[in-house]
């Protein structure tokens, strides 16, 4: 089925049975074509600055006046890094937002998440910002919890 809300231009291409080459966001931000990662930073850091969804719920790249569907495996944004003093985060996109502390879940296997863009869309902790979060998370009577702005924020786990 066809997003109605992707270009006019892109829906014909595709009900004409035309097929898109394979552009994946890994769950752990790896870009990819047609199975191999890419590896220029300059189209990494452009794909990112371009992710979205259209309101049909399909993520695409808008470069310019260009829109392409993409496959996202599990979230388009991710936080690559954040301040204790602020409150703020950084987010692939390269736009800052506050970080609602209630909104991170942790997950098995080091996944950590929080909601972003007003709560609309989950965010995956890169690496670095996972790690440096980690320092400040403690376990109390009731599970993990971090000191967030001065407030101790419990951390939810699936």
């Amino acid at each position: 089925m066809i997003d109605e809300t992707l270009p006019d231009v892109v829906q014909q291409f595709l009900r004409a049975g035309h097929k898109l080459e394979r552009i994946v966001l890994h769950e752990n931000g790896v870009w990819r074509h047609e199975g191999l990662d890419f590896e220029n930073p300059r189209i990494i850091d452009l794909f990112f600055k371009s992710v979205g969804q259209t309101e049909g719920g399909t993520w695409i790249l808008e470069v310019g006046p260009f829109t392409y569907p993409i496959a996202v495996e599990r979230t388009g944004f991710f936080v690559t890094g954040f301040s204790f003093e602020s409150g703020q985060i950084i987010l692939s996109d390269h736009t800052e937002e506050l970080l609602d502390a209630s909104t991170l879940v942790y997950e098995p296997e080091g996944k950590l998440f929080c909601r972003v863009k007003s709560g609309a869309f989950e965010a995956r902790f890169l690496k670095d910002a996972y790690y440096k979060l980690a320092q400040r998370v403690e376990e109390g009577p009731d599970g993990l919890y971090v000191e967030w702005l001065g407030q101790p924020h419990p951390i939810g786990q699936n």
